[in-house]
Parts: structure tokens; C-alpha cells; sequence
């Protein structure tokens, strides 16, 4: 379980702190491999892939360009066998791009057996953070673009500090209301 997760409101937007310092373990698919469960060509996983969680445990995959991530089509078959995560039951690839201050980001998951794609994705936008820590690369910021793709266009900010904390912030729009009795 994630833990307990700190969240802040500043007019319209939410910004939680990722709830544990990120956790990662390296990929036993190849970058070509990888590149291939995503439909994608050999040479565009540009980095180092790893499974990162800062309380959810899922795939990072830098790509090359924004142009390459807007194109992947995951391959069923493969991403079940390399996208797996060891603490969850299902597949999944969370696939990012720089691109200046704005990047672009998918997070594709399975559900039954069929590929779906996650509009706005913050516990995947956490891990990224996870990710830049890992790799030595904070303080960072940058607006992530989400969900053009399945026409639920999302913008998240995420911002990781220079002590490791891990920031994401989006807008959120009310669409129910209730009350939970665990009692």
C-alpha cells in the first residue's frame, strides 16, 4: 500500500507529496525489447528503463522523442510478458519524452487481457519523479501531457526538490461526492 498521502489545495489545484521515497529495481527486457512491446522501433527507449514506485510499482520507460510516444501501440503479448510488474496484477508501461517544459506521457495498462490507456496518471507521474531521483537528475520540473491520445486530454505538474521530495499537481473536477462507513 502507498501509505499516507499529503495533499495541499491552492485555488483550483491539488498538489500530493509522493507518500514514501521512491523504491526501483532494474528491467530484465532489453531497451529493444522494451521498444518492441510498445510498438515502437529498436532504438527509441533512449535511457535506462526501470520499475520505480513511490508507493505503486510500475514501468518507466524514457523515449526518444514526443513524436515516438504519441505513436506507440503496445503489443498485447509482449507487454504482458515484459510490462509485469511482481506486486500488482496487471501489465504496464508508463512511456515519456521530454520535450522543453511540457512533456509527453502515456501510461498504458491491461485489464482482462485487452490494453487500455490512463488519461491523467499521478501515481505514474510520482514515479517519474522516482525515476529523475534515481538517476541523479533534481531538482526538476515539468507539465506532463496526458491523455490527447483517448480524448481526455490532462495536464500534471511535477515537480521533485532538491531533498528528494516528490510534488504532483493537477486541477481536479468534482464529479461525485459521498461518504465511506468502514465501521
Amino acid at each position: 500500500a502507498a501509505g499516507l498521502v499529503p495533499v495541499t489545495r491552492a485555488g483550483d489545484a491539488w498538489t500530493l507529496r509522493a507518500a514514501r521515497p521512491p523504491e526501483t529495481r532494474p528491467v530484465d527486457a532489453t531497451r529493444a525489447e522494451l521498444a518492441r512491446m510498445v510498438g515502437l522501433p529498436d532504438g527509441a527507449i533512449c535511457d535506462e528503463p526501470l520499475w520505480v514506485s513511490t508507493g505503486v510499482e510500475q514501468l518507466v520507460l524514457p523515449v526518444a522523442s514526443a513524436e515516438l510516444v504519441r505513436a506507440a501501440r503496445p503489443v498485447p503479448d509482449l507487454l504482458a510478458r515484459w510490462g509485469f510488474s511482481t506486486t500488482r496484477d496487471e501489465a504496464m508501461a508508463y512511456l515519456w519524452a521530454a520535450d522543453g517544459p511540457t512533456w509527453t506521457v502515456r501510461f498504458f495498462f491491461t485489464s482482462n487481457g485487452a490494453v487500455l490507456e490512463d488519461p491523467a496518471t499521478g501515481s505514474a507521474c510520482a514515479n517519474l519523479g522516482g525515476w529523475h531521483l534515481a538517476r541523479g537528475r533534481a531538482p526538476m520540473s515539468a507539465t506532463l501531457r496526458q491523455g490527447d491520445a483517448v480524448g481526455r486530454p490532462s495536464r500534471l505538474g511535477l515537480r521533485v526538490d532538491a531533498d528528494g521530495g516528490i510534488f504532483v499537481t493537477g486541477a481536479v473536477i468534482e464529479l461525485g461526492r459521498g461518504t465511506i462507513d468502514l465501521g
